[in-house]
């Protein structure tokens, strides 16, 4: 009895909920209009806090650890074409994870082309 007791309770601590949502973005940050970026390649970068009896909330300091870890994979600057997918797991509503995962391409900013003086 008392390991069919153990097995139940051992099962019942491994199940969980997870809940996703997702967004894309073309980019992460706003850019001048004849801006210059050299696309380095795709990269992978994800952040996760877990807490106790409630959910960490998925804010932008997650969010900027992520964006740093895809980013370090090239050495870029930007993320262009990303999907960033924040997921939600609850274990027998007592421990809460959440994770930001970011997918997208890396891109170098490079110095952006000089405007000609405007005719007077």
């Amino acid at each position: 009895m008392r390991r069919l007791l153990l097995l139940v309770a051992c099962s019942a601590a491994m199940t969980g909920c997870t809940t996703v949502m997702g967004a894309n973005i073309a980019q992460d940050r706003l850019l001048p209009a004849n801006a210059v970026v050299e696309k380095l390649g795709p990269v992978y970068g994800s952040a996760s806090a877990g807490h106790w009896l409630w959910a960490v909330w998925a804010d932008k300091t997650l969010y900027e650890e992520a964006k740093q870890d895809a980013l370090r994979q090239k050495n870029g600057d930007i993320l262009l074409n990303a999907k960033i997918t924040t997921t939600l797991t609850t274990y027998l509503s007592l421990y809460y994870r959440t994770e930001i995962a970011i997918i997208g391409t890396a891109g170098k900013l490079l110095t952006t082309p000089q405007q000609s003086p405007s005719p007077r």
